[in-house]
């Protein structure tokens, strides 16, 4: 079986628990994830299982939606509710009004840096294993994009609600650290839920308890690319390791585009990617049977 499963992750249990549970479901099939979720995290994990774990990268590219409560007033060193708190400051100058006018800052690329606390390597290591160990950690600004950053709620408490759609590598945690730095009193997450990815909904997620999974076929996932779709005789030859002309597909059907130099290509039996080899040409990269 080669499909992916949508599962519900719940507050305080690790993405790579859902895994094992996942895998154990489906008698011991190779199993694994496109992109895990904090443990003090919630919502939407994709999971894939059997020759689909080599599309994981691919997932990962597809954009994300989360909705997180931020906490101004105080900064944590997780940047999240978890961590110890490092300064208090007052946030009575903030409201819905000053929030908006802050996050026409948070559009298209940005450059962020990832939390000390997070699983980004440094010099091969992870970073929160080196924080963790007593070690200063410095982590490097790169590029992330926001596709839309929008308030959901007033200003109460100092919390707000927002609902952050953006691409692959932004951590929301970053995103409220920033928030607070701009307003000069610290911030965190206070909680965060992933909505969807690409266009798989948490709506459609199955509980982690659940005694069945229900799964998603490859023709679904298919569905958030740009690819073009190819009949028999060229279905053979990509197959089979051959590259095909992209002028001979019998379609292009429309999508989220897939990574720089790669195109998706779909068949009757097959879902793979490839890469331009040349003037309209595609060599096959990756190959799975639906």
């Amino acid at each position: 079986m080669n499909a992916l499963v949508l599962v519900n992750k719940p507050v305080g249990v690790r993405s790579t628990k859902c895994v094992a549970v996942v895998r154990n479901c489906f008698g011991g099939i190779k199993a694994g994830h496109a992109g895990t979720l904090d443990s003090t995290a919630s919502g939407l994990l994709v999971l894939l299982i059997g020759n689909a774990t080599r599309f994981s990268e691919y997932i990962m590219s597809l954009p994300k939606v989360y909705r997180t409560v931020i906490q101004f007033g105080a900064e944590t060193d997780t940047y999240d509710y978890s961590g110890e708190v490092i300064s208090l400051k007052p946030y009575d100058h903030i409201d819905g009004s000053a929030v908006d006018d802050a996050l026409y800052e948070f559009s298209g690329y940005r450059l962020q840096n990832p939390p000390a606390i997070s699983a980004v390597k440094i010099d091969g290591k992870a970073a929160y294993k080196l924080a963790r160990s007593g070690q200063e950690v410095e982590t490097k600004a790169r590029p992330v994009f926001f596709r839309s950053v929008k308030r959901l709620s007033g200003v109460v408490d100092g919390t707000v609600e927002l609902e952050v759609s953006c691409g692959r590598g932004t951590y929301i945690r970053s995103l409220a650290h920033d928030l607070g730095v701009r307003f000069g009193c610290g911030a965190h997450v206070k909680s965060l839920e992933r909505v969807s990815v690409g266009s798989f909904s948490l709506n459609d997620a199955n509980d982690i308890d659940a005694e069945d999974f229900r799964t998603v076929s490859l023709s679904a996932l298919a569905g958030n690319f740009t690819r073009i779709y190819v009949g028999e005789r060229d279905s053979k030859s990509f197959m089979n390791g051959m590259s095909i002309l992209l002028r001979q597909a019998e379609r292009v059907c429309r999508g989220v585009p897939v990574m720089k130099d790669t195109v998706c290509v779909e068949g009757d039996s097959f879902l793979g990617f490839g890469t331009y080899a040349g003037y309209d040409y595609v060599r096959p990269v990756v190959i799975v049977p639906k």
